[in-house]
């Protein structure tokens, strides 16, 4: 804005018929407490009158005022006779307040009066003027769009302004009161609420749980439909939490839980909310998985290697397509040693025969016994081996069709014991602190993912991060409430568990207990949902969600 010498121009303005001299600088205050308004007509010397919200200096100061919003919106009126309406004219005083003919009067949600229409209740409320009026006075457009008579701005509707009054209030009341454990009490009644949603909800989460236990059965067509199972069993959780999270950001805490399924899309309401919980996984539960695979790899290589070899061969036979030339070569490699060493010392004694060296008979006697006896035992030890691959070859074909042995699985967990002992240390320490962060940062990956409802910013822990230091101790809050939940959940399990175990069958394990406890899965996900809602509502400033 350019500079302006306030004591050099006179500025004239005309309101109520009157005209009052006045300079820029007592209009800017004029603006701020109300009393000018855009309507009223100004100039600057003897310049041509137009309207003061017209003047580009003043535009500035206008639109200042409508940002800091009215504390106490005004109705104004014209001491002039407008639409044939004759209002009070107002005295033309020369004090540095004058009110230049407007008539103010507060609103609030009571019932008002038309600002043209005396005696006829108000339904629309100016944005900019925060004039009242009647159905019939603001001028329409496409039938929705109504504009302010006096200042051409939009008008609302009064009943819509003083819902965005009372919501205001409300988020104001609960930001001062703050995240807490009554939130937990409303968050475990909330989904009471809607009794059809949780049950209609709780029966389809079962069924999708159960079908996950298909992929224990083997087969791609199984495995697949397990995958799709999955698929669909977080596309309803992560849904109701993008839902819960929109509308209790927005301040709708009377709304219902489940996702609207009016407009089915394929990308909004399955594919995007199950992306949205790989990345939850991928930014929690990420580094403990590469651990967890790191350690496996090195694991089953060492427990690979320290397999017996003559069960290893015995594992082999029972592979069809392994050519049994093969074993029996392996077998007989100890008769070749022993064939080997009998023709070696045959050899020795025909060359000292013929070199004229006459060998000691007790020399050669004791020397054949000593073969004999050494062979004697290198065939006793070839029998032995062979019997123990035999054996071991019988149970690797019945452990192929019934299951590995008992003494089979002790074995291998032995090994591996064996394996993760050698490496405990440095997979203990690296798999604990992976743990930690998974459990500690799962409600913030679950917080981005509902109120970002972007891939990118879920897996992403930056974000996660600063939301946790934006959110504080509503943070602490919130994790100690997601550990009480996940208690209550393994305990139910547990007691389950243990109701149903004569139920518990090979391969598909505890099916009652399985589809009991999706239930009440089902019900604490929705439960942890209205938690991080009532906490998106409550630190919506601190999140800045408002501008979202």
């Amino acid at each position: 804005m350019e500079n302006i010498d306030s004591n050099a121009e006179q500025w004239q303005v005309e309101a109520g018929g009157n005209v009052y001299d006045t300079n820029f600088d007592e209009m800017k205050s004029w603006i701020a407490e109300g009393s000018l308004l855009r309507i009223d007509r100004v100039r600057k010397g003897n310049l041509r009158w137009i309207e003061a919200g017209k003047v580009p200096n003043l535009v500035e100061f206008f639109n200042s005022k409508d940002a800091a919003g009215p504390t106490a919106p005004v109705i104004t009126t014209s001491s002039t006779e407008i639409l044939g309406v004759s209002e009070p004219q107002a005295s033309a005083v020369g004090g540095a307040n004058p009110t230049f003919g407007h008539q103010t009067t507060h609103v609030d949600t009571g019932e008002q009066s038309c600002a043209v229409h005396a005696d006829v209740p108000a339904t629309f409320l100016c944005d900019t003027c925060a004039s009242c009026f009647c159905k019939a006075c603001p001028n329409s457009y496409g039938g929705t769009v109504k504009i302010c008579p006096f200042c051409g701005a939009m008008c609302n509707p009064i009943a819509k302004v003083a819902q965005i009054r009372a919501d205001s209030e409300l988020r104001v009341r609960a930001a001062s009161e703050g995240f807490g454990f009554s939130d937990f009490g409303n968050a475990l009644a909330y989904p009471f609420r809607f009794k059809f949603s949780l049950v209609a909800g709780a029966i389809m989460f079962a069924l999708f749980s159960l079908g996950q236990n298909a992929a224990s059965i083997g087969g791609m067509f199984l495995m697949s439909s397990a995958l799709i199972c999955f698929m669909l069993a977080n596309m309803l959780t992560f849904g109701i939490l993008g839902t819960v999270a929109d509308n209790f950001s927005q301040g709708k805490l009377d709304e219902n839980f489940m996702p609207p399924f009016e407009d089915f899309s394929m990308w909004d309401d399955v594919l995007h909310p199950f992306f949205l919980s790989i990345g939850v996984y991928i930014s929690s539960f990420g580094p403990l998985m590469l651990v967890g695979l790191i350690a496996f790899f090195i694991v089953a290589g060492a427990v690979k290697n320290e397999m017996n070899p003559v069960q290893a061969d015995a594992a082999r036979l029972v592979n069809p397509g392994l050519p049994l030339a093969a074993n029996a070569a392996k077998q007989s490699e100890r008769v070749r040693e022993i064939i080997g060493k009998d023709a070696n010392q045959m050899q020795r004694r025909v060359e000292a025969m013929e070199s004229g060296e006459v060998p000691d008979e007790d020399l050669l006697e004791r020397s054949a016994v000593a073969d004999a006896d050494a062979y004697n035992q290198d065939t006793e030890a070839m029998v032995a081996d062979a019997n123990e691959t035999i054996n071991q070859y019988r149970k690797a074909q019945a452990e192929s069709t019934i299951g590995k042995a008992p003494e089979t699985r002790e074995a291998e967990k032995a090994a591996m014991l064996k394996q993760i002992v050698g490496y405990g240390m440095l997979f203990l320490v690296l798999g604990g602190l992976a743990l930690l962060w998974g459990l500690f940062y799962f409600p913030a990956a679950c917080v981005v993912a509902g109120y970002t409802r972007s891939f990118v910013a879920t897996v992403n822990p930056l974000v996660g991060l600063d939301t946790i230091k934006r959110l504080g101790l509503d943070y602490v809050k919130l994790l100690f409430m997601f550990v009480i939940i996940g208690v209550m959940s393994a305990v139910i399990a547990t007691v389950l568990n243990a109701a149903f175990a004569a139920f518990d069958l090979p391969r598909v394990g505890n099916l009652p207990a399985a589809f009991i406890g999706s239930f009440f899965t089902f019900y604490f996900s929705v439960v942890f949902s209205c938690l991080i809602g009532y906490m998106l509502f409550k630190a919506a400033d601190r999140l800045e969600l408002y501008s979202r």
